[in-house]
Formats: C-alpha cells, sequence, structure tokens
C-alpha cells in the first residue's frame, strides 16, 4: 500500500521533553533488533514520544522501524490497520513517514478485533526484523483499563516479544499494566510521567481524523466484480463453502418461504443468504426436511443486506495487503462479489486473491456507519 496513505508533510519537529528522556536512553541501550512496547491510556502522548524518540533514533542507528498499531487512530497506513515506516531524521510527525507494510485489522476499537489485532501486530513487528530492523518502535492503543485490557495487552507482549516496555501515565495508572506485561515477557519496564506539555484531542477531533485518513484510503474507490472461485474469503461465512445449485437454493427458500437467493454447504451447515433482513424468529422449525434433503445437520439464514458497507481489505497470493475496500453486494447469477475499491496499479486487479471481511461498516466516504455484531455475517 503505497504513497496512498502518504499526507501532506508537517513542519516544525516536536520538542524533547526532559521527564522523556530516560525513555530515549532506554531505547538506545536495546541490543540490535530490540524492541520497545508503548503502552498508555489516551492523551497521554505514546505518539508524540514514538514521533521524537523514531527522529533521534533514526539519526543515530540506519534502520529504525515504527509500528503503528493504534488501530483507531492510524498514523502509518489507514485506520483499522497496523502499519509500518522506516525512520527518518526530518520527520516531523508520524504520517509524515510513508507505510513500508500495512496489516488489516478491520475495526477501529480493540475489543472486537482482538485476535486480528495480535496477529497484525505480530506480522507486523516480524517483518521489521526480517528486514534488519536495529531499534522497533511499537506504538498502541490507549485500551489500558480492565481485564480486557489486561489480557490483550498481555496477549500483545507475549507475541512481540519486546525488550522494553515503556509506559506513559499519570500517578499510577499503568502500575498494574507494566506488571503484567513484563511477568508475561521478562522485559524491562519503565514507567514515563506525562508531560505538561500534552493536550487533550477532543472526541469529536479525533473522530474528524480517522474520517480523514479513512477517506483518503478509499479515494477514487470504484465498483468491480470479483468471481469467488478467484478469491478466498476470510471473516465472513460466505464464500468459504461448497455453492448449492441456484434452482436448489431458490426450492430451499420457497419451502421455508424466505427470499432466499444464494446457498452454501460446508461442513454439515447449510447456510442460506437471504436477499432481504434476517428471517422471522421461530423460521427453524420448518426447517428439518430442507436439512434432510441437502444431507446437512444444521440449516443457517444470513442477511446478505447485513454485509453491505462491511470494510474489507483486499490481499495478494502471499497474504499481503494491497488496498481496503468495501463490499457492495452478490451478483448469483455471475457468481461473482461485488466491492468498491481505489486499485493501486492497473494490475491489482488480477492479483486479489484474499478478502478478509472487518468489523465495521463505512461510507464510501469513509464514515463510520455501524459495528457488524458476532454471528452477522
Amino acid at each position: 500500500m503505497g504513497s496512498g496513505f502518504l499526507l501532506t508533510p508537517t513542519s516544525d519537529p516536536i520538542p524533547l521533553a526532559d521527564e522523556w528522556l530516560p525513555g530515549l536512553e532506554a531505547l538506545r541501550r536495546l541490543p540490535s533488533g530490540g524492541t520497545a512496547l508503548l503502552i498508555g491510556a489516551t492523551d497521554r502522548g505514546k505518539t508524540t514520544f514514538t514521533t521524537i524518540a523514531a527522529r533521534t533514533l533514526a539519526a543515530e542507528f540506519e534502520r529504525v522501524a515504527i509500528v503503528d498499531a493504534d488501530i483507531g487512530q492510524s498514523e502509518i497506513g489507514p485506520p483499522g490497520t497496523v502499519g509500518v515506516a522506516w525512520a527518518t531524521p526530518d520527520a516531523a510527525k508520524l504520517h509524515d513517514l510513508k507505510p513500508a507494510a500495512v496489516f488489516f485489522v478491520g475495526a477501529f476499537a480493540p475489543v472486537s478485533v482482538a485476535l486480528e489485532q495480535v496477529v497484525a501486530t505480530a506480522r507486523a513487528v516480524q517483518w521489521a526484523r526480517a528486514r534488519g530492523a536495529q531499534r522497533i518502535l511499537l506504538d498502541t492503543t490507549g485500551f489500558v483499563s480492565g481485564p480486557a485490557a489486561r489480557r490483550l495487552k498481555a496477549a500483545k507482549a507475549q507475541a512481540v516479544q519486546p525488550q522494553l516496555i515503556l509506559g506513559i501515565a499519570r500517578e499510577h495508572e499503568l502500575d498494574g499494566l507494566l506488571s503484567v506485561t513484563g511477568a508475561v515477557t521478562g522485559a524491562e519496564t519503565l514507567p514515563l510521567p506525562v508531560p505538561e506539555t500534552v493536550g487533550r484531542k477532543s472526541a469529536a477531533l479525533r473522530q474528524t481524523r480517522r474520517l480523514a485518513r479513512l477517506s483518503q484510503a478509499l479515494l477514487k474507490a470504484r465498483e468491480m466484480p470479483l468471481p469467488l472461485s478467484q478469491v478466498v474469503i476470510v471473516g465472513a461465512t460466505l464464500g468459504t463453502g461448497e455453492r448449492i445449485p441456484q434452482h436448489l437454493a431458490q426450492w430451499a427458500g420457497n419451502a421455508l418461504h424466505l427470499p432466499v437467493i444464494f446457498a452454501e454447504k460446508s461442513e454439515g451447515t447449510l447456510t442460506l443468504f437471504l436477499n432481504g433482513p434476517p428471517p422471522r424468529a421461530g423460521w427453524e422449525a420448518g426447517a428439518a426436511p430442507v436439512a434432510e434433503h441437502f444431507g446437512a445437520r444444521t440449516v443457517r439464514a444470513l442477511s446478505l443486506p447485513a454485509y453491505a458497507d462491511a470494510l474489507v481489505g483486499l490481499h495478494d497470493a502471499s497474504g499481503r495487503l494491497l488496498c481496503l475496500g468495501r463490499f457492495l453486494g452478490l451478483d448469483p447469477e455471475r457468481d461473482e462479489i461485488r466491492v468498491s475499491t481505489p486499485l493501486p496499479s492497473p494490475t491489482a486487479m488480477e492479483r486479489f486473491r484474499l478478502i478478509a471481511f472487518g468489523r465495521v461498516r463505512v461510507g464510501a466516504d469513509g464514515a463510520f456507519l455501524s459495528e457488524i455484531k458476532p454471528g452477522e455475517i
């Protein structure tokens, strides 16, 4: 994913606060290839520290990688992804840097995509290590409170195995989290204070920045068909089973009084895709004869309109993310799905092999529409 995700460069580098000097020195002491994990609540200065540290280290080391795992407020790559960039001594902001690699997560809040976020973050760090990074700075989300946050941060720490964990906090708010992440990795932990110069961003400002970055990622998107036989789908039921002939799918719909336009069978489950909302309660009462006809143990029904506007990541055969897109619909007659996506290159469409469904719906302008609930697609 190239320069399309690079925003207009800014000027006036941010100065280093004296309170953060111990963190910078700890980064310098890391062994070659060492990773530092940054944790902290919202508006504590994690991204500011990462920016300053990366710029400073880039003047001292040849290859300094930044992994941006703050999926809601991404600076490297679009929201809903984990991005990697190589630091430069003259970058005033992280979004001045060109993404070197981007890994799809598919949501803006970590709770609904904990597994996907951990995997994407681990892949990003592994990518940087494999390419000779001498220092890796891993910035994370501001999700730090409660049992779920502890589990997520502990899992992420275990997956990337940092040598240093920096916690930017007010007073002792991160003591427990630093203790947990340090215990599961054996990493050095270092609390850092929040300088008075660190300001607060309103929720409206954060939403505006997210919209701007996602809108840029979807800029010049156009509708295109993709044969179901060409792609592998993850994160959704559609396209994951053996297709049922269209006349039999329609027969099942008539038998159950459902607007079925497509059907698949996988591992003993017959899935009926409806051209309408989810079915009424109690529809399963008449499903036994249909299940028996198809040799299925269970029958489920999903609404195809529920798929509409889902954020998707389009990958090549190697699993490399090529671009983001939105799911538009299914053409059962042509056995094709329709997506809206900007083509990164004239040949990109031919390279699409994997479509990963996210857990949010977005508009053509990148605006957040709704979350996709578990089991909905």
